[in-house]
């Protein structure tokens, strides 16, 4: 998918932000990062609090860093920060240092109180009044919890102008720039890895759906028409998308009416994965190198479009009649080995934006699509972390292991699911 880069300061970060390869992350290091720049965020808001203590001269003032002490309050309160946006201290504020690396010196930038630039820092009376971590926890709230833009002027004491100015510069940098896990840059990364590291990287499996999100009804009968989905029972857009076998999203295909054809989809959007693709494509494919493909019924033929690829697809009853046993026991197994595509699309609706009746422009969709696959991906991989935190580590989990010790730790027990079954 294309992802929309009109937006100013997304250009000027796109042009200069360096990313992090995201298939080689080290969980631990960026829990190490975050929870640095969370210890500096919490002095912070602690001498604001001692200064609002002290009291203010002009009322104003006063009235402003209120606000600022609540918003701080909410981001130093972990369950607040993870039933609001989703995230744990450690993720959200890595997220929060990401941004101001590509902030920092950008002159297409917004203006901000402090944090990301100090020398343009925002003047009194300017109407730019969010931190960066105030601006960015506004915009994850919205999309984990469905808010409307004019119900964050209530939580977080901005104008619904601010909300929506704030709130697309945000969505485009976290969902353009690479600092996210997007489906779009795991796929981007694949393409550029060379032919070994690229089969590696999937796995030999590709589990690949549909993911259907409810948008407002269009004020043409034929459009409704076009995007009416008897399956959800509703107008829909959806999504073309696929996980490796480590679980994370790297197909996201451009939003499509719910009632268009899905081997069409198929045919024109078959994202570019380099020697993936080509593998997926080519009749020439060798055996041990073809990539099991696993659907759910859907695209009927993809088998002769993934010429190269071990298509497999549940068996459908025939009209009239019932699946033998043998083909229960295979559509029950291959359900299984789908299941983790399934869980993403769980973890995609957890996204009340997504789960809600969404009110915006399909580009406005793509772009919140491609934020919420980041979102679910650097969860997946945040997953992999020892557990560090204070006080608060996991059973079996020890806070930074050296690599003389890490040899030391009991192996978790793992599980293969066989073709045979």
């Amino acid at each position: 998918m294309q992802q929309r880069l009109a937006d100013p300061a997304v250009l000027e970060m796109y042009e200069r932000f360096i990313p992090i390869e995201w298939l080689k992350a080290d969980p631990n290091e960026i829990n190490k990062d975050g929870h640095k720049r969370f210890e500096k965020f919490r002095g912070d808001a602690d001498e604001r609090l001692d200064q609002l203590q002290a009291g203010c001269k002009d009322r104003d003032e006063c009235k402003r860093l209120a606000w600022r002490v609540v918003r701080d309050c909410m981001l130093t309160d972990g369950d607040w920060l993870h039933t609001g946006t989703g995230l744990g201290a450690e993720t959200f504020f890595y997220l929060v240092s990401r941004l101001e690396d590509g902030i920092r010196g950008n002159p297409a930038a917004p203006l901000f109180r402090c944090g990301a630039d100090e020398d343009r820092a925002s003047d009194r009376g300017n109407r730019c009044i969010l931190a960066l971590e105030h601006m960015l926890s506004m915009v994850l709230y919205r999309v984990w919890t469905g808010a409307s833009q004019a119900a964050l002027q209530g939580v977080f004491g901005v104008d619904q102008t601010t909300a929506s100015r704030n709130i697309r510069m945000i969505t485009g940098m976290l969902g353009s720039t690479g600092m996210l896990p997007t489906a779009e840059t795991i796929r981007g990364e694949i393409a550029r890895a060379p032919k070994k590291r690229a089969l590696e990287a999937i796995g030999g499996t590709l589990n690949m759906d549909w993911v259907h999100v409810e948008i407002e009804k269009p004020a043409d009968k034929d459009s409704n028409d076009e995007a009416y989905s008897h399956k959800a029972d509703a107008t829909t857009c959806k999504f073309m998308a696929a996980c490796i076998k480590a679980g994370l999203l790297v197909m996201s295909g451009p939003a499509l009416g719910g009632r268009g054809s899905e081997i069409e989809y198929l045919r024109r959007w078959m994202p570019d994965m380099g020697h993936v693709t080509v593998s997926l494509t080519s009749p020439d494919t060798p055996e041990g190198e073809r990539i099991t493909v696993n659907l759910d019924g859907g695209p009927r033929g993809a088998d002769k479009e993934l010429l190269g690829a071990n298509v497999k697809m549940p068996h459908r009853k025939p009209p009239g009649g019932e699946l033998t046993e043998e083909q229960n026991r295979y559509n029950s197994r291959l359900a299984g080995r789908r299941a983790i595509i399934e869980n993403n699309f769980a973890d995609i609706k957890a996204h009340r934006i997504l789960n809600n009746v969404f009110r915006g422009s399909v580009d406005d969709l793509e772009e919140t699509f491609a934020l919420v696959t980041g979102l679910v991906n650097f969860k997946r991989i945040m997953r992999g972390a020892r557990g560090w935190r204070p006080n608060t580590h996991r059973d079996d989990a020890a806070p930074w292991l050296d690599d003389e010790d890490r040899h030391k730790r009991k192996p978790r027990k793992t599980f293969e699911i066989s073709d045979d079954g």
